[in-house]
């Protein structure tokens, strides 16, 4: 199978992949991460939240310098699969899939409960319907046409977010951040909030699925990967204080709109930074669902394209050359997901998928490293191996987190990956598309290896 006409269009700059690295995670900040105040209360939340942002900041060195060297639509699947083989890239893949089709079904459900908020009369489902069938139609327009509307939506949650700083933090009251048990559920607690800190942050790794539609990735994806986390660590720091120190931690934690909640009942029920609250709350959950549309979309193609996943999944529209197909069919499923589940369960599935592929991800870069000291690299991530290390030690607790509270989610996603073994070895592997750019590079890479090993054997007789 040929790859001549697969090709993605190289458009987008650092400004760009900024807007689409905050924007695909903004909506953390106005729904899902108080889910998980109920065990941990405010100061096991702000202890999650920083244990999840130092595994994110190490995720986003290990990816600047991983995306630098194989910048392909692939991302994630794109590392493991030169690191560790088939297997390895295709079960990253695999996780990336899972996180962004099911983080895509949380998005959606979400949006639905906001505009539900805004106007009682539309049912939830009908309007997550509808964002997901307009949602489709711009992604098959384009990703520049997306990155310019996905622009607009970032700067308008973002200027709202200080907003409700400006507003909420002259009024928080100590009491509610401070008051009572500290720590409520203890250790376990903090543990059982981890996947819902992720929420503040979850999505990042998008980015990398990017590299080759960016101009320049050498330059512009260390550029834009490390500029959006920055961004969102202060913005999750910001928002879980001001949202709590208004509500409370037991009313916050069951709210869907809590930030808009969090200003009624610490300062007024009549301010109108309430209503815009929950009107840009809903264009942060259109700005994550449109990003992960694009994300999943990416990486489906890719795997596609390589032959893992079926061929259709990888035909590009004729003249907008988007992944059309990669686009509608995982969308649909996610749809039927937001029709069988709650959030606060999607969003435990979403984050195994997401925390498999990042713990693959970063035994990628060591293994990489140690494999092939010589490949160019023109990023290099700091304080290696410091850097992957952390965030597999943390990616590794934050996976059982939802024992805790949910073992039938764990389980049922560990039998998602069971499946997708079963799959690789009785259908996906005799499928494989030599022809594809990952799986070129990563062919290439054996064959620089071979030569290596043959002029070592050469030198040594």
């Amino acid at each position: 199978m040929s790859t001549q006409h697969l090709e993605l269009k190289k458009v987008l700059t650092p400004i760009h992949l900024w807007g689409l690295g905050v924007g695909i995670v903004i909506s953390g900040s106005y729904f899902g991460w108080n889910y998980g105040l109920a065990e941990s209360g405010f100061v096991g939340m702000l202890i999650a939240t920083a244990i999840i942002g130092i595994m994110y900041t190490t995720l986003c060195l290990s990816l600047a310098e991983l995306s630098t060297i194989m910048p392909h639509a692939g991302g994630a699947y794109s590392f493991a699969r030169r690191a560790m083989g088939p297997l390895g890239g295709y079960l990253t893949g695999v996780g990336v899939i899972l996180e962004f089709t099911i983080g895509t079904a949380v998005f959606t459900a979400g949006a639905g409960y906001y505009v539900n908020f805004l106007i009682p009369e539309i049912n939830p489902i009908f309007a997550a319907a509808f964002l997901y069938v307009f949602f489709f139609i711009v992604h098959i327009l384009g990703v520049k046409e997306f990155a310019t509307l996905e622009m607009v939506l970032v700067s308008i949650a973002v200027g709202m977010l200080i907003v409700f700083a400006i507003y909420g933090l002259p009024n928080i009251e100590t009491t509610n951040l401070f008051g009572g048990s500290l720590i409520p559920g203890g250790i376990s607690g903090i543990w059982a909030a981890l996947p819902y800190a992720m929420w503040l942050y979850i999505c990042m790794e998008m980015l990398p699925m990017l590299s080759e539609e960016a101009r320049d990735p050498v330059k512009d994806m260390p550029k834009g990967i490390m500029s959006a986390i920055i961004t969102l660590i202060i913005l999750a720091f910001l928002v879980v204080t001001i949202t709590v120190g208004l509500g409370g931690n037991q009313a916050t934690s069951l709210e869907e709109n809590p930030l808009s909640y969090a200003l009624s009942a610490g300062i007024s029920q009549n301010l109108w930074v309430v209503d815009a609250i929950a009107i840009v709350g809903l264009f942060a959950l259109i700005s994550s669902l449109a990003g992960s549309v694009l994300a999943y979309s990416r990486q489906v193609f890719s795997l596609s394209r390589s032959g893992y996943l079926p061929q259709f999944l990888s035909q590009l529209h004729k003249t907008r050359r988007t992944p059309y197909m990669a686009i509608v069919l995982p969308g649909t499923i996610g749809f039927i997901f937001v029709l069988m589940f709650d959030p606060d369960k999607l969003i435990l599935i979403a984050t195994f998928g997401a925390l498999v592929s990042y713990i693959m991800m970063n035994l990628s870069l060591i293994i990489l490293r140690k494999k092939e000291p010589n490949l160019k690299r023109p990023y290099k991530a700091p304080f290696y191996p410091v850097v992957p290390i952390v965030c597999i030690i943390i990616s590794t607790l934050a996976l059982f987190s939802s024992v805790f509270g949910q073992i039938d989610i764990f389980i049922g996603s560990v039998s998602i990956f069971a499946l997708a073994v079963i799959y690789y070895f009785v259908w996906a592997r005799h499928r494989i598309n030599k022809n594809a750019p990952e799986e070129q590079f990563a062919l290439n890479a054996g064959e620089a290896e071979e030569e290596e090993l043959n002029e070592k054997n050469i030198s040594a007789n």
